[in-house]
């Protein structure tokens, strides 16, 4: 996660070029390959679960878009990039592990709420997972708007800042807080406790790229140690 200033919005485009073209279509595909994913590994496309979960997804994905077109589409242009040059090794092992992983989850899940039912979760998880989600996409959402070096991967940008606003303001990285609470979220509301294995080995892989990410800030980019003694925690208030 990348912190300028919220008063410095980076625009480094004002509309999509190919990159930013290409990052749209390949999310897009990923997240509508999810639905057979889902419907093949529970053997019926009458799963719920699997079509609320799904819906989710795609709606954040649409609003992540809009978001991004409006006030800066020159970031989903070097998002589409994906790895770049000055990728450090480690986020090129978690680019490599994340999509085989998360796939994992939905067959999982399948296979264990729907076609065999190897373990059964309480409903009020799955709302309990549904409201942790939608909190999640909050979040992640909100750190995008105001942070203009949301990237991909871990990379040191010229005349990069930190940022003390909004999500920012309350943990050092946002983005990767929501994306451990919408994985774990994602199992709840799949309903099985199976699936919680590949996402509980996703949420360590994310722990750790925030170690590994905070450490390279702290050394490389300007204002980043002192931002850490104001805004004391990575990921979870009053813990870490």
């Amino acid at each position: 996660n990348f912190m300028p200033t919220s008063t410095t919005k980076i625009i480094t485009n004002s509309s999509l070029d190919r990159y930013g073209r290409r990052g749209i279509v390949v999310n897009f595909f990923f997240i509508i390959l999810s639905l057979p994913v889902l419907m093949s590994s529970a053997g019926t496309v009458y799963w719920v679960n699997g079509w609320i979960y799904f819906i989710l997804v795609l709606t954040y994905e649409i609003a992540y878009i809009l978001i991004l077109m409006k006030i800066n589409p020159g970031l989903l242009n070097e998002r589409g990039k994906f790895i770049k040059e000055g990728t450090k090794f480690f986020d090129k092992i978690y680019a490599a592990s994340y999509l085989p992983l998360s796939y994992l989850i939905l067959v999982i899940a399948g296979l264990d709420a729907v076609r065999y039912h190897w373990s059964t979760m309480p409903v009020w998880l799955t709302f309990l997972g549904l409201i942790t989600i939608l909190f999640a996409f909050y979040v992640s959402l909100k750190a995008i708007s105001v942070n203009s070096y949301f990237e991909c991967t871990v990379l040191i940008q010229k005349n990069q800042k930190v940022c003390q606003s909004g999500p920012y303001s309350v943990v050092r990285h946002p983005g990767y807080a929501a994306g451990i609470i919408s994985i774990i979220s994602t199992s709840l509301i799949l309903g099985s406790w199976w699936s919680l294995i590949p996402s509980t080995l996703i949420a360590i892989i994310l722990v750790i790229r925030t170690a590994l990410e905070d450490r390279t800030l702290q050394n490389e980019l300007a204002g980043y140690k002192e931002y850490t003694k104001t805004t004391r925690y990575r990921l979870l208030p009053l813990i870490w």
